[in-house]
């Protein structure tokens, strides 16, 4: 049985790095020979030319910095806001919990992000965010709810016992929460970090929606999007696929860094509580 179980989590993981790795080897590759020996996977002639041109054709410097920016700042505020507020709830230190705690339980079955998303840019516009400041605040509204959920879980694990020994010595409420659980909570905020991270990242409808208007604030996931094709109108397989390892290659790096603290958080946050 663990043979066969073996077996199926190998055939998964080929059929998922397959594509990544034909990808970074293409990506190495003139466009002639993609068009014309798609099939072969190492390049007969390695190029840096691909990833040269897509940095400046496309403006990468600007979009790598845009892409930054946003999934800094939807990390950080994500950190901050859902532990806060998972571990409020976990010690029901927050009037109408339970209330709250529900709404918030429906709104994970209620699909409703491609159908906000225009109401949000009005939004926006008249609050004068309509830059990536709104794009961090806009991606933030999408993922916050179930970081809470995962981090309130794993709070619920936590032993209680050092909190009201906090207390005696004359801690607050943040006090508490600062000094003594949030260093305990370094397995699920490393998790819910690098989903954070992972989906501003990766996100591509906020971010091309609030600059469409405007080539400047373009992530790379929009920039490699732009790069589509050429002007001559041809598909610029070549440029997109550097484009594409310059966005997979960050999410792979931060994984392994964090890889660890992530297994430990998703398996305590959903488990426990």
């Amino acid at each position: 049985m663990r043979l066969l179980v073996y077996l199926f989590l190998t055939t998964v993981a080929i059929i998922t790095l397959v594509p990544l790795v034909y990808a970074f080897f293409a990506s190495f590759k003139p466009s002639a020979e993609i068009l014309t020996s798609g099939s072969q996977l190492f390049p007969t002639t390695w190029t840096l030319d691909n990833y040269v041109r897509a940095w400046e054709k496309g403006g990468f410097s600007q979009y790598l910095l845009n892409s930054v920016v946003v999934a800094a700042g939807v990390v950080g505020i994500d950190i901050f806001a859902s532990s806060m507020l998972g571990y409020l709830l976990a010690r029901r230190a927050v009037p109408f919990h339970r209330t709250i705690f529900a709404v918030m339980s429906f709104t994970l079955f209620v699909g409703v992000g491609t159908a906000t998303l225009y109401p949000r840019l009005e939004i926006a516009q008249i609050l004068g965010v309509d830059n990536l400041l709104g794009v961090i605040l806009v991606e933030l509204s999408g993922i916050g709810i179930i970081h809470v959920f995962l981090i309130r879980a794993f709070c619920e694990s936590l032993p209680i016992e050092l909190e009201e020994a906090g207390r005696l010595d004359g801690l607050g409420l943040f006090g508490v929460y600062s000094r003594l659980a949030l260093p305990l909570m370094r397995p699920i905020l490393a998790t819910t970090g690098v989903l954070a991270f992972q989906e501003a990242w990766n996100n591509f409808q906020i971010p091309y929606v609030f600059t469409i208007s405007d080539q400047e604030l373009r992530t790379l996931v929009v920039g490699v999007f732009a790069l589509r094709s050429t002007s001559e109108g041809t598909q610029a397989y070549d440029l997109m696929l550097a484009g594409a390892m310059l966005i997979v290659v960050p999410i792979v790096i931060l994984f392994f860094v964090f890889q660890r603290f992530f297994i430990q958080g998703m398996t305590e946050g959903s488990v426990k509580g």
